[in-house]
């Protein structure tokens, strides 16, 4: 038998199967319809599993009375990578594209509260002048830093300078928000140096829960430990990816994921928290609740509306006056508590 022939044997037999077994199993009908299959997997059958798929819009409020600061915003862009026409659109505003770092929901409630925010975003071009004697010159993040009441970041791989700057920061009073996501500690090892600078912690993998959350099993919710001014009318907050957060001796854990819930690398039941405080700083273990369709799942508006009343709430010294992060002018002169937003 020829090639042709035998390769037009095996399509008749081929077909043959096909049909037959569609038959036996009922695949088509007397009026040539399908049925529909009956799932099987309880996951996608349970009500409690699936709420309000449109919640409507987050109402992102602040109690603070502080008077005006400045939030400087790291989105972890590298110098000279792609980036938006204008820095600010990386929050999404002031362009017509989104960044994956899009916070406008805090942002809006900071600027609307009359503080100022400001987002870094390294220029591969600005050439450090050389320093005098005795003195060191700060990095283009100390400089911003130095400008800055509240610094918030998505640990970003920092090079060592940076990294005294930023302990500078926080050690002056300087208020600082971590997020971090379950992929961070594969795409930026570095970041675990920031972490050590902050005195606080994660593990690897992330945290699901096939029994009870919002839309997806990695939508996990998590609950208030205790009363605290982070927490104040938050009953569930859901963190659309997460990591387990820890911190060091003296710190608190603020939200921890609800029963159910379990970490991926090691498929067993886990109450690591999710939001950790370590006076000065507090560490989230995920970024995307702060975005503008996650701000209106169960009470996340609340939580970013007190992230925002802890960022301007410190009690950062001005630049110069113990704990600087950098350098005093010169002529003795200390540049001004708040800066200008970029």
């Amino acid at each position: 038998m020829n090639r042709v022939a035998t390769l037009a044997v095996a399509f008749v037999v081929t077909l043959a199967a096909v049909l037959g077994g569609a038959a036996a199993v009922g695949f088509a009908t007397a009026d040539g319809a399908a049925p529909a299959p009956e799932i099987q997997n309880d996951h996608f059958l349970d009500d409690d599993l699936v709420v309000d798929d449109d919640p409507g819009q987050a109402t992102v409020e602040m109690d603070a009375s502080a008077a005006s600061q400045t939030v400087l915003v790291d989105p972890g862009v590298e110098a000279g990578g792609p980036g938006p026409a204008l820095p600010i659109s990386l929050l999404g505003l002031g362009g017509g594209g989104v960044d994956d770092r899009d916070i406008r929901p805090l942002a809006n409630a900071l600027i609307e509260n009359g503080h100022e925010v400001g987002v870094y975003v390294p220029d591969p071009d600005q050439r450090r002048p050389p320093a005098r004697p005795g003195a060191d010159r700060p990095t283009q993040l100390g400089e911003r830093l130095a400008e800055a009441d509240a610094f918030v970041t998505f640990r970003t791989d920092y090079e060592p300078e940076q990294l005294d700057e930023i302990e500078s920061f926080v050690e002056s009073g300087g208020h600082v928000v971590l997020a971090t996501e379950p992929d961070a500690a594969y795409s930026q090892p570095g970041a675990a140096s920031l972490d050590a600078t902050l005195d606080v912690t994660t593990r690897p993998g992330y945290v699901y829960n096939m029994d009870e959350n919002d839309l997806n099993y990695q939508r996990v919710y998590a609950e208030a430990t205790g009363d605290s001014v982070l927490t104040e009318g938050v009953d569930r907050a859901v963190f659309p990816s997460a990591t387990p957060v820890g911190t060091a001796v003296g710190g608190s854990e603020v939200l921890r994921p609800i029963e159910g819930s379990e970490l991926s690398t090691t498929r067993e039941a886990t109450e690591a928290p999710l939001l950790v405080r370590n006076d000065e700083v507090v560490m989230i273990g995920d970024g995307d609740f702060l975005s503008p369709e996650n701000a209106r799942r169960a009470d996340n508006d609340a939580l970013i509306g007190n992230l925002a009343d802890f960022l301007v709430t410190n009690d950062r010294t001005p630049p110069g006056a113990g704990g600087s992060t950098g350098p005093t002018p010169p002529g003795g002169e200390q540049p001004p508590t708040n800066g200008t937003a970029a």
